[in-house]
Formats: structure tokens, sequence, C-alpha cells
């Protein structure tokens, strides 16, 4: 049996690929001979990691971009036709290649950062139709999902959404919202995020009174575009504000990254805490670059508190059992937030009250203990739930041998 991986994947993005693990780890056990290969991001980094072929997701992303933003913006423009029509045999040529296809987690669904609709909404719309034309099982796997307000991007992923063999959801704000938006079906379920079924690091005290500040490349949703470095500039200068303010109040500071994209302003508030630091050696603020799920964990299994934007840095906090108060660029936060039993200790993105961020940490401190029993009570549930969803998944995708139209 041969199965594809698809999506963004390898690119740099850490929830991504802890999600694909989870997936892995499922097809390892449960679906041996399956023979994997990818359509992907980041080919030459699944290869490398896997030692499985991979092919690159959109034929755009091989061009090299103009030194000029002009300059590539035009060539940006006049190469979407002709990228469109090569993509669209590129994706039908490999998913004809297969018996089962999926799209193991990340927010597919989702509209909540820049999106373009000839991107991913397009190309999984191609992978969907032809896994249908070509009798490929197709499925979208634990993704998340949300309000779409952009008409081009709601009927691409509805359409999508509507054609594959299989769809579940993360959480039941994603399953609601697709219920609204046209994109899930009355016999959908919702399970939990894949990433809560990876192993968790063995539990090292903590260093007291230190904080884990998940940051981010954040530069708004879909229809901020116009504002994008307006408010990328001013989310970094509240984060430099909030470190700070730890640092004043005694705190240490570990700088986390959901994705490489995200380093830059990590670097930049390492650099200002520089500029104010007045006591012995370093500043309490540093970043150590990471590139995978399990860094990220053992990051966070150092620290007592986790404040983070990126919404796998989030659950990461949660896996781990470290009080965790989480920074809402959409639903999804708040919903898992309340799922977890932290539903006070969310902020959204665009209405940050910096020195509110710092009373909440200590609140997280205070409440400690009550936290971590609560969460990992929660966390255990998630991984059951997760072991129903992969009971499902086989029964839907694998329990049906090969279609007879291939």
């Amino acid at each position: 049996m041969k199965v594809g991986l698809y999506g963004r994947l390898g690119g740099g993005n850490i929830g991504n690929d802890a999600m694909l693990d989870t997936v892995l780890e499922y097809l390892r056990n449960e679906q041996p001979q399956a023979v994997l290969d990818f359509m992907c991001e980041g080919p030459e980094e699944i290869t490398e990691r896997y030692g499985v072929p991979a092919v690159q997701l959109h034929w755009m992303q091989s061009r090299k971009p103009a030194r000029s933003r002009v300059v590539q913006k035009t060539l940006t423009l006049l190469r979407i036709p002709p990228a469109a029509l090569i993509d669209t045999w590129r994706t039908a040529r490999w998913v004809r290649q297969h018996d089962v296809v999926m799209i193991p987690g990340a927010g597919v669904l989702e509209a909540t950062l820049p999106e373009r609709p000839w991107e991913l909404p397009y190309s999984m719309l191609v992978m969907a139709l032809s896994g249908r034309l070509f009798g490929v099982r197709t499925g979208l796997v634990c993704v998340g999902g949300s309000r779409v307000r952009e008409r081009a991007i709601r009927v691409l992923l509805r359409t999508a959404a509507h054609v594959v063999d299989y769809r579940s959801f993360r959480d039941e704000y994603s399953l609601g919202v697709g219920r609204e938006n046209g994109v899930a079906a009355a016999q959908d379920k919702a399970y939990a995020d894949l990433a809560f079924g990876l192993p968790v690091p063995s539990d090292p005290l903590p260093e007291p009174k230190s904080v884990g500040v998940g940051v981010m490349s954040y530069y708004g949703s879909p229809s901020d575009r116009a504002r994008a470095d307006e408010i990328h500039a001013q989310y970094v200068d509240q984060m430099k504000q909030f470190v700070r303010l730890l640092v004043e109040s005694g705190r240490s500071v570990r700088l986390l990254i959901g994705d490489r994209l995200d380093e830059g302003v990590a670097d930049s508030i390492v650099a200002d805490a520089r500029t104010y630091w007045t006591g012995p050696g370093e500043p309490p603020v540093s970043y150590q670059p990471f590139t995978s799920f399990e860094e990220l964990m053992e990051r966070v299994a150092s620290v007592q508190t986790v404040v983070a934007l990126r919404y796998h840095c989030v659950v990461a906090g949660l896996t781990v059992g470290r009080p965790t108060l989480a920074l809402s660029y959409g639903g999804k936060h708040d919903v898992l937030m309340a799922q977890m039993g932290l539903a006070d200790f969310v902020q959204d993105v665009k209405a940050l009250e910096v020195e509110r961020l710092v009373e909440q940490v200590a609140a997280l401190e205070a409440d400690e203990d009550t936290i971590v029993k609560t969460l990992g009570e929660r966390s255990a549930d998630c991984r059951t739930r997760l072991d129903e969803q992969f009971r499902d998944l086989t029964t839907a995708l694998f329990s049906q041998g090969t279609r007879s139209l291939r």
C-alpha cells in the first residue's frame, strides 16, 4: 500500500512536523506494510529526517526570489497563472501514484494567518479532486478550522473538505465552525491535537522563577495585510516590554519559537535585553536555537511557567504540564485553554495588556501545584481521544483494500 503525506511539512513549522511525527508513529505501528512518500514544503528536510522520497508542494517555492521587493511582487503576479497549471498537473500526477493520501493535522481549514487563495486552499482542492478522480482515498486528520471571511478561500476550502473521503478535527471549536462554513458533515468528530500523542520528556525540576516566552513572527490575519508591518512592530515592542518587566521582577526568561521564521523576533528581544541589563554577565534572557517539537518540550520542561503566542508552543506547555498563559490570535487558543482548565489565562494578541501579563504569570506560579495536576489529567484524556481517532482512521482509510479505479 502506498501512502502519501501532504501539506506544509518540513518547512520549518515545528508544530506541523510534531503532528506528522504522531501520524508516522501510528503508521509504523498499525500500517507497517505502507510505503511512504511526501508532497511538502521542505522535501530535502523531510528526506534527510525520515529517509523517504519527497517532492516540492508548490512549483513557485522552488523559484529564487528577486532581490527587489517590487520585482519580486511583479514576478509573483505574473507566475500565478502558469504556476497554478503546473501545480495542478504535478499534484494530480503525484496523488495518482497512491492508495491513500493524508494531511496530518495543521490548521489547513483556518484563515487566522495570512493566506492567498492560490496557495494551499487551491492546491488542497486539487489534491482532493485528484483523489476522487483516480480512486485514491484522501483524508484530513485532526485538522484545525476557523471562520473564513474571504469568499474565495472559503469556497476552495469548503469544496476540498467535501470531496475528501475522511475528515476529523482537533477540537470542538474547529468542528463547530467547520459546520458553519459547510466544511464538516454531521458524522465528523473532534478528537485532540495530534501533538498530544507525542512522548513527554522526563520531568526535571524547573528553574524557579523562570518563564518560557514563546514568540512568533506575527503579522496579523488575512484582513490585516495593509497593516501587517505595523502590527508586527507593535507586537515585537510589546514582547520586549513584557520580557523587561519579567527581568525587573527577578525572573529569568528563555525564549521559545514554533517556526524558524520566529528566530528574528527572539534575537531582537535578546539584543534589546542587553541594552538595559546592568547586572553582572549576560542578561537573564536567552535563546538557544532548536528545530523539533521534542527539543521544544525539553526547553519547556526546564521552566516554571510558559507564555506563548504560536499555537503549538502553547500545546507544548500544556502537554509537558507547565502552567501556561496563551496569547490568542484565534478561537482555537481560547477553546484549548478552556479544555485544559486555564480559561482565565488567555489574552487577545490584538489587545495585549503587558502589565497584566506579569500579574497572570504570578497567578500561575501561585497555583502551580493544582494546575500541574489538572494538566496531567487532561493531557491523558487527550491521548485517549487520539487512540480513538486512530481506530476510526484505520476503519475509514485502511480497511477497504485498494479502489478499483486505480
